[in-house]
């Protein structure tokens, strides 16, 4: 977006004028910019493939969690109330923008992230925000059915996924605790200063699911190095985790499978765009996530924990 159209939507805001913008890296659901202007530094987000109802719902969650302090870059309210400027199709919301870093993967920000995770599984006030998880294994069967018709073909990911979707049915439909959760906890989504964790971003995906999902999504994010996941790591998570909120007895046994299952959903969410539109860069990532299930299936539980 030119500097001249991000100008005049500011114009609509109490957060001065603009000295510089700077296009950010884009991600797979949104563009974003950091804005420099006479008042601070603000994070200028075009999203992509949320629709208003689903930034509605991250803008409730959030504001929820800055009654309870919660670290997290929250929105800006316009001049008119509302968090959401709509031109043409696309939606824009402006946050605050922390300062930091994405960090290195070591015990330090491993620690760091257990603990921010387990205080938002344990968030109290969930049930106002019931929202299903757009990674769900009915949505992995819907996708499926999609294959033959669809417009590029992968047979190899194809036979994969179909078979490894009914390999987890038999599992994730268990009954285990609920509440909030990001669902897209990986070092991208944090901010990171001098090794200490200062906020958590990118609420889209945010939702009511298991919380072992959670604890499977982070693990996927923070525990696996170079595709492989490192085993040390692993037992730094779950020690600090347990600290905050501990794992039931079912949530350990299954921990293996929702492993897989994190890592699966992440491959569903990037077929449904690779099966209409060719992504070199997603069908990359997924070929990596789907080694890396298949490596992990193989694994025992012992040489997991």
């Amino acid at each position: 977006m030119s500097l001249e159209k991000i100008k005049k939507i500011l114009d609509n805001y109490n957060v001065g004028d603009v000295i510089k913008h700077q296009k950010m890296s884009y991600g797979f659901a949104n563009r974003n910019y950091k804005l420099t202007t006479t008042k601070g530094n603000y994070l200028f987000r075009i999203n992509i493939q949320q629709d208003l109802s689903s930034i509605n719902y991250e803008i409730r969650v959030l504001n929820e969690l800055k009654k309870n302090d919660f670290p997290v870059a929250y929105p800006i309210m316009n001049k008119n109330g509302k968090y959401i400027t709509e031109i043409k199709k696309e939606n824009i919301v402006i946050y605050d923008f922390i300062v930091g870093e994405i960090p290195q993967l070591n015990k330090q920000s491993v620690k760091e992230i257990a603990i921010l995770s387990a205080k938002l599984n344990s968030f109290q006030n969930w049930r106002k925000f019931k929202r299903k998880n757009t990674i769900n294994i009915d949505n992995c069967f819907n996708l499926i059915k999609k294959f033959d018709n669809a417009k590029y073909k992968y047979p190899i990911i194809f036979e994969y996924f179909i078979e490894q979707t009914k390999f987890l049915n038999n599992y994730v439909r268990n009954s285990t605790p609920q509440g909030l959760i990001h669902a897209d906890i990986f070092p991208d989504n944090t901010i990171f200063k001098e090794n200490k964790l200062i906020a958590l971003i990118d609420f889209e995906d945010v939702c009511t699911d298991d919380l072992i999902f959670e604890v499977g999504m982070t693990i996927n994010g923070f525990c696996f190095v170079n595709n492989r996941l490192d085993t040390d790591l692993l037992k730094v998570f779950l020690n600090n985790y347990n600290k905050i909120r501990s794992l039931s007895k079912m949530e350990l046994e299954l921990l293996p499978i929702y492993i897989q299952w994190t890592a699966h959903g992440m491959v569903s969410w990037h077929l449904q765009r690779l099966i209409k539109h060719i992504n070199k860069r997603q069908l990359a990532r997924t070929i990596e996530l789907m080694e890396r299930v298949k490596k992990i299936r193989k694994m025992t539980k012992w040489e997991l924990f």
